[in-house]
């Protein structure tokens, strides 16, 4: 497996230009005056590499902290290089570009309403580059088991004429950039105050809250602060009440059995997204789960990578809810678990499958899929499974029968977690399979005694980390801890 290049990102001879001064107007009829002019600066001073050096910690700008200083400022011209991450220890995981899905319709034309105003083309050459980043790079993060692609096409036209749309989606494209690379981490707070501007006053309108465009912004800015964890050191759960109250407001409109479109697509989003709250922070859900297809009758692949998605939705409920001494309970997730895997189309089987990947027993297995849902739905299937069989309510809590049923549901556990990332490193292209793995890892890697184990479980995280910006390093720390590893 080859090791991550610039050449993956960006060319190392490409510079990209602080234009913002230029095309602070793009937004101005949007609400969006623009700074007064700072005095000059020179542009080493204000550089991506001094920024960074001089500013460990970069503030939410919704807390109105560090970014409002950017915004009331224009720098001079410079140009912003941008590098490679750091080279992996034992993993390379690109960031590869977006495979069209053969079941995509290829006849999508957007429509702007009239009287819009467009915004295209782009005047900025920074602009475009992270607008391509984001539709090749990071759109299928939300279009994981959506064939036509809703956040990597439907979602980008739309921002040709809505300045928050626009705003969320470069804010979050350059934030993955300032944590995968040296690119500028102020260029991210910048668009991510623009685009406060107009989704803060439209979150108290009770129609503006049912538009489409103003609920993707939302997932999308929901993505950008779970990355900011790693800066802050804290989930500030900023954007979560506004998703929660634009899927509330629109719920009665979900059909849960009809084909996938664009606002199905976007729930799913905000859906998956507080899957990973949910389980990153041990509660049960937050978020009404609407009413999804939880049927095992024929359909197409998405819808049954969806239903898997719900049904790890009702697994978190249960582990973390209420319910998670029910048995009865345990016991029908556990069926539904099963069912999935034994009914679900024959094309979610592995086109290959070898236990592990170098011959030595000891490694991840190669687990190779035909296409994305395939991928996901599996990964969600296994989480699932992974989940229940850790919060077994049968398993006798005291006695010489408890540390018997442990070892037991620690090397269940254990395969699973192995599946995962085996999985994960077999299907690149797909990489929010990897994400998946990691999750895993966190809940239940500290189940893992074995230093090779361990070592291979931190160098996959990293190894994430540095091609996608996110996980954060912080949770990985705290296994080392639970590990007994000495502090670095």
């Amino acid at each position: 497996m080859g090791r991550a290049s610039s050449a993956q990102y960006v060319s190392s001879s490409h510079e990209f230009l602080d234009e913002s001064h230029e095309i602070r107007s793009q937004y101005a009829e949007d609400g969006y005056s623009g700074p007064p002019t700072p005095p000059n600066h020179s542009p080493d001073r204000y550089s991506s590499s001094a920024i960074i050096q001089q500013s460990p910690s970069v503030d939410s700008p919704a807390d109105g902290l560090t970014v409002l200083s950017l915004l009331n400022s224009e720098p001079s011209v410079h140009p912003q290089r941008y590098s490679a991450p750091p080279a992996p220890t034992s993993y390379s995981l690109p960031i590869s570009p977006h495979v069209a899905d053969p079941d995509e319709p290829g006849n999508f034309a957007y429509q702007p309403p009239p009287g819009a105003r467009v915004l295209w083309p782009l005047e900025s050459e920074q602009e475009a580059m992270l607008l391509q980043h984001y539709v090749e790079n990071i759109a299928l993060f939300f279009d994981m088991v959506d064939n036509r692609c809703h956040f990597g096409v439907h979602v980008v036209q739309r921002a040709k004429t809505n300045s928050t749309l626009m705003n969320a989606i470069l804010a979050l494209s350059a934030r993955q950039l300032s944590r995968i690379s040296d690119f500028d981490p102020y260029v991210a707070d910048a668009y991510y105050q623009r685009c406060f501007e107009t989704l803060i006053p439209a979150l108290n309108d009770n129609i503006a809250i049912r538009d489409e465009s103003l609920l993707a912004a939302t997932v999308i800015l929901r993505l950008m602060e779970e990355m900011n964890i790693s800066i802050i050191g804290s989930d500030p759960q900023g954007h979560l009440f506004g998703t929660q109250a634009i899927i509330r407001a629109a719920e009665q409109s979900y059909v849960g059995t009809t084909g996938p479109n664009f606002r199905q697509a976007i729930y799913w989003a905000a859906f998956r997204q507080e899957l990973w709250i949910s389980l990153m922070t041990q509660r049960a859900f937050q978020l009404h789960i609407f009413p999804a297809d939880r049927s095992m009758g024929p359909a197409d692949d998405s819808i049954w990578a969806t239903r898997t998605i719900a049904h790890l939705g009702d697994v978190c409920n249960f582990a973390f809810g209420e319910d998670r001494h029910s048995v009865l309970r345990y016991s029908q997730l556990m069926d539904e678990n099963k069912v999935w895997r034994t009914q679900r189309p024959g094309s979610f089987d592995p086109l290959f499958w070898r236990r592990d990947r170098d011959g030595s027993g000891k490694m991840f297995p190669d687990v190779r899929y035909h296409q994305k849902t395939h991928v996901m739905g599996n990964q969600y299937n296994t989480l699932a499974h992974m989940l229940l069989v850790v919060h077994d309510p049968t398993i006798p809590q005291l006695g010489p029968s408890h540390k018997q049923s442990r070892a037991v549901v620690d090397r269940m556990a254990q395969e699973d977690v192995r599946t995962l990332c085996g999985v994960a490193l077999s299907n690149l292209k797909v990489f929010p399979c990897i994400f998946v793995a990691c999750f895993a890892i966190a809940l239940v890697g500290d189940r893992f005694a074995a230093r090779d184990d361990q070592e291979q479980l931190r160098d996959l995280w990293f190894a994430c980390e540095r091609s996608h910006g996110f996980p954060p390093t912080a949770s990985i720390r705290q296994l080392e801890e639970s590990w007994g590893w000495p502090s670095t």
